[in-house]
């Protein structure tokens, strides 16, 4: 049942980041759509500097990769305007480049083909623009604009190229095809990633521009050096880079990072660098390996960094699950201690007080009556005692109202007492103002690391530490006795282990345990701080 429970939050999470929402907030979207016009007629041309022939074509067409991703971030309404004007800057290409007329009357009708296909086709899979961090949102994309619409449009735009007919539709369907391997996943991953990067450290940034500048180091060694020095065994190089991006910088990373690799092999290749270096046309079968090369290089790392993002999304669904457990169990915890405290508790205090005016109204009772009402007032004075702990163990007022150093003092008095165990206490250098997720999380593990050691050592003597430090608070919970294999207990993960370690996690701390048999145990709690050195008093 809990699995299906998670399940169904891993779910939910992965439909809620696959796609932003219906189209991205830009003011105002005609500028959107004008730029989107720009780039579909000066990307081609900048583009065609790379092609000694430009009138050929190409191994790699972005004008359709560019103008699906901007689709894709406006409304449906602007389209019937958007495709018409990217199309003439198309023509207008392909007129100053000297393209023939007839080509260029089979080349537009197969770029609008593509065009509505990948479009439409995402459109309705995504609502918004695609997010490709897992592999059902990779499989529809790769489905619709890396399959499906190059695969149509090729049968029309092979027409348009005096060649033979299946050669000119296998370079025509793998330009497009490597295009939106490239192009537009990393259009969408800067529109849809951009601004949640904006929070992201230091180091991610420094992070990521080290591994684009060694990617371009690589590359350039890879593709741009000369025949005699180049090598295929300089392509395994790239491994490495590639799969620091797809691990640590994501989807963006990758799909950045075959856009450097795409510019960089083709660069090389028509001016005859690099382990595809071409001379002839475009036929040329070297031309069809650079194209498979990079398609097939860029596949598994797609789908390698969304296999990888969806486990964090998972992940994350996972530890907002817990947190829910958390948080209803904290609420539970209140309503439980609130009516031991108020009902509860107040009753067994009349009772006892009812048991002691016994003897007063009825004086003629028998000593062995009189005693035995003496015993039963004592029961339920130690009853409503022992409920009043148990009130304060489920909620503690003084953590919530008097913090962290007062709640604990108070909890290892009063459990000393009730366990009758002595409890050696330190504290010192601990913040004024921890915030109440930190506090309650070290309180709670502390409940537990007591009650394990009340019931499992063996001995009658703890030690519990609290400390801060610059970065951190500490908290330790030790003692002498019977101790146990830490390994294997890590391995059974025991309820209240796995209490400790999730509670823990929600406050970005972490705990470890050391133990061994007849040597007693220690448990290791851990939490980040912002505060600094400055916010640190000493608690004596």
């Amino acid at each position: 049942m809990l699995g299906q429970t998670i399940s169904r939050y891993s779910t939910a999470a992965r439909k809620s980041v696959s796609s932003s929402p219906t189209h991205l907030d830009f003011r105002p979207t005609w500028l959107v759509a004008c730029m989107v016009i720009a780039l579909c007629y000066l990307v081609p041309k900048l583009t065609g500097a790379l092609i000694l022939d430009p009138k050929a074509v190409w191994p790699l067409w972005p004008g359709c990769a560019i103008l699906v991703a901007g689709l894709l971030v406006v409304p449906l309404r602007i389209w019937p305007l958007l495709i018409p004007a990217a199309l003439a800057g198309f023509v207008l290409y392909d007129l100053q480049a000297g393209v023939p007329t007839t080509s260029i009357a089979w080349f537009i009708p197969a770029d609008a083909v593509q065009v509505l296909i990948a479009a439409l086709g995402l459109r309705f899979c995504f609502d918004g623009v695609p997010q490709l961090n897992s592999l059902r949102a990779l499989a529809k994309y790769s489905f619709f604009a890396v399959l499906l619409g190059p695969l149509a449009a090729a049968f029309i735009s092979a027409q348009g190229i005096s060649n033979d007919y299946w050669s000119s539709w296998r370079i025509c369907f793998f330009s497009d095809v490597l295009a939106f391997v490239t192009v537009t996943p990393a259009i969408l991953s800067w529109i849809a990633s951009g601004r949640a990067s904006i929070g992201k450290s230091r180091a991610y940034y420094l992070e990521a521009a080290a591994q684009l500048a060694g990617l371009v180091l690589l590359g350039s060694i890879t593709f741009t050096s000369s025949g005699k020095s180049s090598s295929p065994a300089l392509l395994y190089s790239l491994v490495p880079v590639l799969l620091w991006s797809a691990l640590r910088i994501g989807w963006m990373g990758v799909s950045t990072s075959m856009v450097v690799v795409a510019f960089l092999s083709i660069w090389g290749a028509v001016h005859g660098r690099g382990p595809f270096a071409v001379q002839g046309p475009l036929g040329n079968p070297l031309w069809l390996q650079l194209q498979l090369f990079l398609v097939f290089a860029a596949a598994p790392f797609m789908v390698l960094a969304a296999a990888i993002e969806e486990r964090k999304l998972a992940e994350q669904a996972l530890a907002g699950f817990s947190r829910k457990l958390i948080d209803a169990q904290e609420q539970e915890r209140t309503r439980i201690a609130r009516e031991l405290h108020d009902d509860v508790s107040q009753r067994l205090a009349m009772l006892t007080i009812d048991l002691g005016q016994v003897p007063e109204d009825y004086p003629d009772l028998s000593s062995e009556v009189r005693r035995r009402m003496s015993d039963l007032k004592k029961e339920a004075s130690e009853i409503a005692s022992d409920i009043q702990s148990l009130s304060h163990e489920l909620h503690s007022s003084k953590l919530e109202y008097l913090g962290i150093t007062a709640a604990i003092r108070s909890f290892c008095k009063e459990f000393g007492e009730q366990q009758r165990v002595e409890i050696d206490l330190q504290i010192h250098d601990v913040p004024n103002a921890l915030s109440p997720d930190v506090s309650l999380c070290l309180f709670r593990v502390l409940q537990e690391a007591l009650h394990n050691s009340a019931k499992h050592s063996g001995v009658r003597q703890y030690e519990v530490r609290l400390w801060g430090t610059s970065d951190e608070i500490h908290l330790t919970v030790s003692d002498s006795g019977a101790g146990f294999d830490s390994e294997v207990v890590k391995a059974g993960r025991g309820l209240g282990l796995i209490s400790m370690g999730e509670r823990l996690k929600l406050v970005n701390g972490t705990f470890s345990i050391e133990s061994q048999p007849q040597r007693g145990t220690t448990i290791h709690a851990r939490v980040p701080q912002r505060g600094g050195s400055d916010s640190l008093q000493a608690v004596s």
